[in-house]
């Protein structure tokens, strides 16, 4: 008995002075350190984007849903990417699918729609919606702004933290692209309030991510064309899931992206 109690006068002292639990498992630093080592990957994003608001018309609502999948992989040292991206629209009993090959050298994204390749600027929001390697940044900049706790799982790391879609947008590289899309004369247009919304990573024992995933409940408010206040409600869901990560990979500039159009020429 004198020896079980002195076992556990031990163990208390132990814990007490943090040489079990504070400095076992995962911590920011080594997952900032895994994050760039990273090289390649292959990526699986997965998205879906429910919608609705009231049609000042019929003073009905309008209910619009979109789902769609990314699937392809990356290098950040050659700064290349492909992948295809699938979307489909169900709006007023329609339902509108797409399902373009993508393709990423370095700034320059393309897109390939009915055999033909075309170049997306900046300014569009699919040019960041295709950068899978930009998830990476996303996670580095949330565990430097973001207190976050890391927490052993039965099967790896992982951590929940709360975000506002500014915040998000900023993780992201989109706040340039929106300020500019919203704001007119200095005035901002659009306004997004931020009902509910987190994002969750796993990691592997050794920091490494494994997926990453987005929820968030938004209310979009915008100047109708009477002079008042339009809402929007949004609901959207994404989760990214990383694998074969710094596997080799081999990723080549598709024939005709050197005659690629612009991607506007589309919609004309």
């Amino acid at each position: 008995m004198r020896k079980l109690l002195a076992l556990l006068f031990v163990g208390i002292v132990v814990l007490a002075s943090g040489c079990i639990g504070n400095q076992v498992g995962l911590t920011k630093e080594k997952v900032l350190n895994a994050l760039q080592n990273i090289e390649t990957a292959h990526y699986n994003d997965e998205f879906s984007i429910r919608m609705h608001f009231p049609d000042p018309k019929t003073n009905r609502t309008v209910n619009i849903t979109v789902s769609g999948q990314l699937i392809g992989l990356f290098n950040t040292t050659a700064g290349l990417e492909e992948g295809n991206m699938s979307i489909k629209t169900h709006m007023m009993g329609f339902d509108i699918g797409m399902n373009w090959p993508y393709f990423i050298n370095g700034s320059r994204a393309y897109f390939r729609v009915d055999g033909r390749w075309y170049n997306v600027s900046h300014a569009n929001d699919l040019y960041s919606r295709i950068r899978a390697s930009l998830n990476l940044n996303y996670i580095n900049d949330l565990l430097k702004e973001k207190d976050v706790t890391i927490e052993k799982l039965s099967n790896g790391y992982a951590f929940r933290v709360n975000v506002t879609f500014w915040e998000f947008a900023n993780a992201t590289n989109q706040t340039g692209y929106l300020e500019k899309l919203w704001d007119v004369n200095g005035e901002r247009i659009v306004n997004v309030t931020t009902k509910s919304g987190w994002v969750e990573v796993h990691f592997r024992d050794d920091g490494t991510p494994t997926s990453i995933e987005t929820y968030m409940k938004l209310v979009i408010t915008g100047k109708g064309l009477n002079g008042g206040k339009d809402a929007l409600f949004m609901t959207v869901h994404e989760k990214v899931s990383l694998s074969d990560i710094n596997k080799p990979v081999e990723i080549k500039a598709p024939k005709g992206i050197e005659s690629a159009k612009d991607f506007e020429e589309i919609f004309e």
